[in-house]
């Protein structure tokens, strides 16, 4: 954890929300990993949680707190409870200061940006039923996704994507914006 009067600048791609969200959600899990398996001495799940944290930290640009997570496991590797015991509280802290403070708001309270949704959407659906370039409809799923801000709308959007991408399902899309756009507001 830094200590001094000026924080510590956090990575960019902790900026991007689609990093941000996967990063809070892996810490999430770990955080709560580690005051488990450090409340029952389990220096197996600690070691193994420190180790994914280490890749999770550096996938993001975390490089120093990734650093102390590999000395973290190396500790847990040797069955250095003493060494696990004087860090694993930082070592929280520092996982908590780099999730993203979640918006207060309630999810049906955030404001998304439904017009411009629903134009890429119908963008994407016209070039589905017309077998447009992939190079398009791709494009517009980065646009829709960078503008999502609800997890069902984030949800839906990346379903729908992936089912295109992985079974080349274009009317089955099709169908799907249509049927999610009869409700979406």
């Amino acid at each position: 954890m830094n200590n001094s009067s000026t924080p510590k600048k956090r990575s960019p791609l902790l900026s991007n929300p689609r990093f941000a969200r996967a990063f809070a959600r892996d810490a999430n899990k770990a955080i709560d990993a580690l005051q488990e398996a450090f409340d029952q001495k389990d220096i197996k799940r600690l070691t193994s949680t420190f180790h994914a944290m280490k890749s999770a930290l550096a996938g993001v640009g975390e490089h120093e707190n990734s650093a102390i997570s590999a000395e973290l496991e190396r500790a847990g590797l040797n069955e250095d409870m003493e060494l696990i015991s004087s860090k694993i509280d930082s070592f929280i802290q520092i996982l908590k200061d780099l999730i993203p403070e979640d918006d207060t708001a309630p999810e049906s309270e955030v404001a998304e940006d439904t017009a411009f949704i629903k134009l890429k959407l119908e963008i994407i659906k016209t070039a589905c039923e017309n077998y447009y370039d992939i190079e398009l409809i791709d494009s517009e799923f980065k646009l829709v996704l960078e503008k999502v801000t609800k997890t069902a709308t984030r949800t839906f959007v990346e379903r729908i994507r992936d089912l295109l991408y992985s079974d080349s399902d274009f009317d089955g899309v099709a169908e799907k914006i249509e049927e999610f756009l009869k409700d979406y507001n």
